[in-house]
């Protein structure tokens, strides 16, 4: 069953979802439980395949959060979700994919919509920002995803994140975001601007490089 980009699966211990809007085709779930998400059978989801405990902790995993994994009825007790995706005070993070998107897990709220996980485009040429669309891999972005050496050190902290796409230019992110870096460095601060145009020099921050180029979102 699917609704525009909202597409269902049923099982009698669980439900499924998985949001194609927000997908960044990343395979977790399919290298993960190929039994069950196969990218080549139709339905391409099949809870039959594996049992509901494996389902949900491969589910756990999508890192866009396009996967989402409902228990039924009794199924709830003996089958919660992930405690990753449900501590009380999260703390949320931004992770710096190497020639890839910014990868979001905690407590965010994304141009009004709350997300425990999401995947944001940062080589401006999604087709469904401020979210990836794998659209880096075909324009052949490359950014190291490296924090500059003058990135604040901050300190950790919990907190819901808000992420506001602002017109032609960067993601405003109020709310302590921290940062992790590709080769392990963190930094944490309050609020973030963060690049979406591709080009700034001073990446993964803004540095209004999207005001020479005339990016527009």
């Amino acid at each position: 069953m699917s609704t525009g980009t909202l597409h269902r699966y049923e099982s009698a211990e669980a439900i499924v979802t998985w949001d194609e809007s927000v997908c960044v085709h990343a395979a977790e779930c399919v290298r993960g439980l190929p039994a069950v998400f196969d990218p080549r059978a139709k339905p391409w989801v099949r809870l039959a395949a594996a049992d509901v405990e494996a389902i949900a902790e491969t589910v756990a995993r999508c890192p866009s959060g396009a996967l989402k994994f409902h228990p039924r009825g009794g199924a709830a007790a003996q089958h919660p979700p992930s405690p990753r995706h449900t501590p009380e005070h999260p703390m949320s993070t931004a992770t710096l994919k190497p020639n890839g998107p910014y990868v979001c897990s905690g407590d965010f709220d994304v141009a009004g919509k709350t997300a425990a996980q999401a995947a944001l485009c940062r080589c401006g040429h999604s087709a469904n920002k401020p979210y990836c669309d794998g659209s880096h891999a075909k324009h052949g972005f490359t950014d190291a995803g490296h924090l500059p050496a003058s990135a604040p050190a901050g300190h950790a902290a919990t907190g819901r994140v808000t992420v506001s796409p602002l017109a032609n230019g960067p993601l405003k992110c109020d709310g302590p975001l921290t940062l992790a870096a590709s080769d392990g460095r963190h930094s944490t601060s309050d609020p973030t601007f963060l690049c979406r145009c591709g080009h700034s020099a001073n990446k993964p921050y803004c540095d209004g490089t999207h005001k020479k180029i005339g990016f527009t979102a």
